[in-house]
């Protein structure tokens, strides 16, 4: 099986829609949450995830444009990205958003595993940026694989069996990343739609679990195209700024 996977989209409607023809042709799509928040296009980018049937997993800037996520945890352009954002959001899209699980296990027959925006610890809030953190989740996982996002940093902690901590690698290149017997992987396949590890390319990935092998993807995208609309839409200067800073 052959998993397509997008996290954070964030409203990037041009990032998105590089991202789905470069994966166009996967099984199964996979989604790790927050779809909205930032961006100038939420019900578009809504729209074509609700097409691709994809296992979705809710994200906090999701919750928050439902009012179920307290703002005051935002800092100021994230808070106004998601107040125009919940002007926005259609009926259909608001009720997509929340029927959303917060996190899945997936039982393929060749590589089980688990889908959570944050970690199964705290499925949207809690974020995995260090070996120590990774350490902790690796305690609770009951799948060889978890799939995070939230971060917008792609990267792999990997922990061979009998381990007493794991490896970091950064995947902010892309890259490949084999799953081998014995071991267990946190992978983020970083942001659609707002890179953070100072490359500013959209970031997707493949899993393929008959191969046993996720497949970091970046790519180019028409930045100034999204800056142009967030700027007509009123957002904050600094969330279309740092698209071109990948930060």
């Amino acid at each position: 099986m052959r998993y397509g996977i997008i996290s954070d989209i964030h409203g990037n409607l041009e990032a998105l829609e590089v991202v789905l023809r470069k994966l166009d042709g996967c099984d199964r799509w996979i989604c790790l949450g927050d779809i909205v928040g930032y961006g100038p296009n939420p019900n578009e980018c809504c729209e074509r995830v609700r097409a691709l049937n994809a296992l979705c997993v809710q994200g906090n800037h999701d919750l928050a444009a439902l009012g179920q996520y307290d703002l005051s945890w935002f800092n100021d352009w994230a808070a106004a990205a998601i107040l125009w954002t919940q002007k926005q959001l259609t009926a259909a899209n608001r009720a997509f958003l929340q029927n959303v699980p917060a996190m899945q296990v997936i039982n393929d027959e060749n590589f089980p595993f688990t889908l959570v925006h944050g970690s199964p610890r705290d499925p949207t809030e809690e974020y995995i940026s260090s070996a120590q953190e990774a350490d902790a989740i690796f305690e609770r996982l009951t799948t060889p694989l978890c799939l995070v996002g939230h971060t917008h940093v792609a990267e792999c902690y990997v922990r061979a069996k009998d381990a007493l901590t794991c490896e970091r690698r950064g995947m902010n290149a892309g890259g490949l990343i084999p799953l081998k017997k014995h071991h267990h992987y946190i992978i983020n396949c970083g942001s659609v739609g707002q890179p953070r590890d100072r490359n500013p390319q959209t970031s997707c990935g493949l899993l393929d679990t008959q191969a046993r092998r996720v497949e970091i993807f970046r790519l180019d995208y028409p930045i100034e195209a999204t800056q142009r609309k967030m700027r007509a839409a009123g957002l904050p200067d600094l969330l279309w700024q740092r698209l071109e800073w990948g930060m």
